[in-house]
């Protein structure tokens, strides 16, 4: 090896050294633990719940829910599942669905889904609604109840 290929190493080595033993001092990130996510979860409000019938085209009469979330804390999350109840006349639950409207994979009702960072809110286009199956003709269009069922923080 020649003199430069020498001195170089031996300035790297100076210069990486301090910064590998300072990165190795640095703490490890607190695990996300169960508390964790379900203390976050009371951050992550519904808004503008909505639930009725259909009233044209291929939706008529077909049940139909709208909300939008926010995210009211500072971490990022990755999944959201709202569960929602549908209720009869006299307040009884007589179905219950789940959605997933945050999620970092390939399914759902939006497929361009990115995370929902601090501040940050989704809500579904004017349009476009959550058409869950299986609700009895015993429903009261627009008794609904929601609720954040579960979340994922990112990392």
């Amino acid at each position: 090896m020649n003199k430069k290929g020498l001195l170089f190493g031996a300035a790297l080595a100076l210069v990486a050294l301090p910064v590998f033993v300072a990165l190795s001092e640095l703490p490890e990130p607190a695990p996300v633990t169960e508390e964790t996510r379900d203390s976050y979860r009371a951050k992550i409000a519904i808004e503008g719940l909505f639930a009725g019938r259909g009233t044209a085209g291929e939706q008529a009469g077909m049940p139909l829910v709208w909300f939008k979330l926010r995210n009211n804390g500072q971490r990022t999350v990755t999944e959201v599942r709202v569960h929602v109840n549908f209720l009869n006349e006299h307040g009884d639950i007589v179905h219950e669905a789940d959605f997933y409207p945050v999620h970092e994979d390939d399914y759902g009702i939006d497929r361009n889904n990115k995370p929902l960072g601090p501040g940050d809110v989704w809500q579904m286009s004017n349009i476009r609604y959550y058409m869950p199956q299986g609700v009895p003709h015993t429903w009261k269009p627009g008794a609904v109840t929601a609720h954040v069922e579960s979340i994922r923080l990112k990392d």
